[in-house]
């Protein structure tokens, strides 16, 4: 029995399509204002920080100090280095799961 050919890939993947119009070009090259969404699971992001030993250590003992989680002071962080740079302060902790 000989084996089936597959499909190629091409085949399986939509073609974008293009703006017909100099009007809808012009649309959707323009800036646009960004309203701030509410914050889903889609809008959160992952960050990954690698620190010395010394550093972690220090952070964890301040976080169990203050009866707080490390995630909770990295928030914290990242607003206040937004805030030095004249950023608004937007990171917020993520929010448990209800079930």
């Amino acid at each position: 029995m000989a084996p089936q050919k597959r499909p190629a890939l091409s085949s399986m993947v939509e073609q974008k399509s293009r703006p017909a119009e100099p009007q809808a070009e012009a649309l959707a090259t323009a800036p646009r204002e960004v309203a701030p969404a509410p914050s889903t699971p889609s809008d959160l992001k992952t960050m990954q920080v690698r620190v010395n030993r010394a550093g972690w250590l220090e952070m964890t003992r301040l976080a169990q100090d203050l009866d707080k989680p490390l995630e909770t002071l990295m928030v914290e962080a990242f607003n206040d280095i937004l805030v030095k740079h004249s950023k608004p302060p937007v990171a917020k902790r993520r929010q448990p799961i209800k079930k």
